[in-house]
Formats: structure tokens, sequence, C-alpha cells
């Protein structure tokens, strides 16, 4: 066992040399958090508390001293303020910039999941980037309320994205939630962006009908199966309007699709562009009913949760690089050429065997340092 030790120690010894000794044992607590998170299925401390034992090797230990552990990582200044930067950027963004770059698509998600906790509310408004057909957040923020966001928290948001990942020249797809002119404008003048998002029925109705368009026309002729593309010009821009029948409606009212767009291309490429927008929501259930319930999250400190978060998507992105190692080893139904395997729920099942043990995740998170990325200077002599 001590021979095993000190290899562990070494092989974290040469990721980094940055952390005074009295925030290492901080770092290690961290790759545990992930292990409990990961093989529990959920960010709820009283549940986890009870794998540590197993995952450290110190099984008779008992749970409620792994639970004041837990808690004195998420309470620690060193972690909310600091220790949420290097997660975001040296463990997701890392990861991602080095992921096949001709699989890398020029799309952006953006979209919001909210819900409440007794009287605490979480909003947390998320961008992600498309790889492969998966969802890969690469930014969030928690609005800390109900309803939706307005063009000034939408702006902030982009600004302090763009400073993490160059956002210029891509294009953001998002839903019906995210509009309003001056908001239009700002993604093409302010973050040079091009963009489909959603409209409601009513959105644009008289800027069409000043411009001599027959709106109730041009919605009956979409619901016979046209698909209407028409001009719209907002504050000295030119956009286009595109409207088409819904196929899929989860409400009658629902029945049909109206998109803004500034890009030039064919109407059905937009459409089809579009449609791309639904790997969110993926992402969202992967995140909470799917993967870490993350609903039964519970903490009021509004630096503890984005702690929290940073925490949960790493381990996303940990679970969906496992799967697309590997996603040649999913099955496929015969009868409907589909995967019956996710690729993050593939990569979870692969991934949560490395983290049964903290010598064993540590072991394989090692080999991915060395395989496929170049991190700057993390984490220094972690003593076991």
């Amino acid at each position: 066992m001590k021979k095993e030790t000190e290899h562990i120690s070494s092989l974290i010894d040469k990721f980094t040399k940055d952390l005074p000794k009295s925030h290492q044992t901080l770092v290690k607590t961290l790759f545990v958090i992930i292990c409990g998170f990961i093989v529990k299925e959920t960010v709820n401390l009283n549940k986890v508390k009870n794998q540590i034992g197993q995952i450290i090797d110190k099984e008779k230990t008992q749970a409620n001293s792994h639970y004041r552990r837990l808690t004195r990582f998420f309470n620690h200044p060193f972690c909310k303020y600091v220790l949420w930067k290097l997660i975001l950027k040296h463990i997701i963004l890392e990861i991602i910039a080095h992921l096949d770059k001709r699989r890398l698509s020029s799309y952006l998600l953006l979209d919001g999941t909210s819900w409440e906790f007794g009287k605490i509310k979480y909003h947390f408004i998320t961008l992600s980037i498309v790889y492969q057909g998966v969802s890969l957040p690469i930014f969030f923020v928690n609005l800390e309320k109900k309803g939706c966001s307005n063009t000034q928290e939408r702006k902030r948001f982009l600004k302090m994205a763009n400073l993490l990942y160059p956002l210029k020249g891509m294009t953001l797809i998002a839903d019906r939630e995210y509009v309003g002119r001056e908001w239009f404008v700002d993604l093409v003048e302010d973050f040079k962006l091009n963009f489909i998002i959603r409209l409601s029925v009513t959105d644009y109705k008289s800027d069409l009908e000043k411009q001599g368009k027959d709106y109730n026309q041009l919605i009956q002729k979409a619901r016979k199966g046209s698909v209407i593309d028409e001009p719209l010009e907002i504050e000295g821009h030119r956009f286009r309007i595109l409207i088409t029948k819904n196929k899929n409606p989860e409400k009658k009212e629902d029945d049909l699709v109206i998109l803004l767009t500034n890009l030039q291309r064919k109407k059905s490429k937009i459409i089809k562009v579009y449609a791309i927008r639904w790997q969110i929501e993926c992402l969202f259930k992967c995140l909470k009913t799917n993967g870490f319930n993350l609903e039964s999250l519970s903490f009021k400190d509004p630096r503890k949760v984005r702690l929290l978060i940073c925490i949960v998507i790493a381990c996303y992105i940990l679970c969906t690089k496992e799967g697309f190692k590997n996603s040649s080893q999913i099955v496929v139904n015969k009868t409907t050429k589909t995967k019956c395997e996710s690729i993050f729920r593939f990569g979870y099942s692969r991934f949560c065997q490395k983290c049964q043990n903290i010598n064993l995740f540590l072991q394989w998170f090692n080999q991915l340092i060395d395989k496929n990325l170049k991190l700057k200077p993390l984490i220094s002599q972690i003593v076991q």
C-alpha cells in the first residue's frame, strides 16, 4: 500500500507546483468529490458522504466525518473564489480545446434551466458548443430568479463567456425566450455572431405588415406546407424571418416554427441547423434526472453553487470524453440503426469504474493529462 501511495503521489506531483501546501488537500478533496458525484449519481452531499470511505480506502471512518470534510471544502475561500476558475479554465475548456477540430462545430447553444428548492431560486443560463451532435457546456451563470433573462443580463453573460472562449463568427441558436430588437443588433454588432433564434407567432407581425405583407396569409401558407422566407429590417440591419410547419408540436398552438436569422443560407439548411438546439435540452437532462440529480442542490451561498456547478460540468465533460473515445463500442439497434446508449451514458458507465477508488481515478486522470492536455500547473504534491 505504501508503494502504491508513493506512486500516486509522484503522478500528481508532476501536474503542477503552483499551489501552497495548505491548498493541496483541498484539490485532493475535489477529486474525491468528482468520484462521489459520479458513483452516487447525485450532488446531495448527505448521500455522497456514504461513499467517501470506500473511495479513499477509509471505510471505518464515520460518514459524518466525511460530510464535515465535504462541507469544509465548499466553505473554504480558496475553493469559492479561486478553484472554480481553475476547474472552468483548465479542465473544462482545455479538454474542449483538444477535441478533434474537424468535428467541432461552429454552433453555440444558449438556453436556461430553472427550479426552486424551498425559497431558493436557481436559474442557470448556459452556453454550450456542439461536438459530434453532443452539447458541451463552456460557460454558465446563475441568475437566481424566476422568469426569463433580460437583454442586459444576456449581454453581460456573453461578454464574460467571450473572455474564456472566442465566440466571434460562430452561430448562436436559441429558443423564444432570447429575443428583442436590442439583443439581435448586439449579437451582430458587438459580438460579431450569426444567429438562428425562434420567435413567437406574434413577434414582428406588425413589422411585416408595415412592409406590405399579409401576415395571416403567410401563416396560412406555412400551415399548408410552404416554407416562408421574408426579409425584416431592424435598426438598419437586414434579417430574415422563416416560417415552417412544426412536424412534431408538443401543443396544438405550437404548430409553427418561426425563425429569425442573419444567415444567408438555404431555407432548408437553416431549419435543419435550428433543430440542433434540442441538444442543450439533452444536456440539462444529463445534468439533472439522467445524471447528477442537480435539482437536489440545496446551497444558498451563490459562490458555493457556482463551485458545485463547475464540478458537475467537469464530471459531464469527462464522461462525454470517455464516451467519444470508445463510441465505436456502443451497440447499434439493427432495426432503427440508432445507438442504444447515448455518448454521455456510455461514457458515464466506463468512467464510473475509474471513480470507485481515488487511486484508480488519479491514475486515469494522469493518463488523460499526458495524452490529451497541456495544462498549466494546477496541482502539486498531493500527499496520500
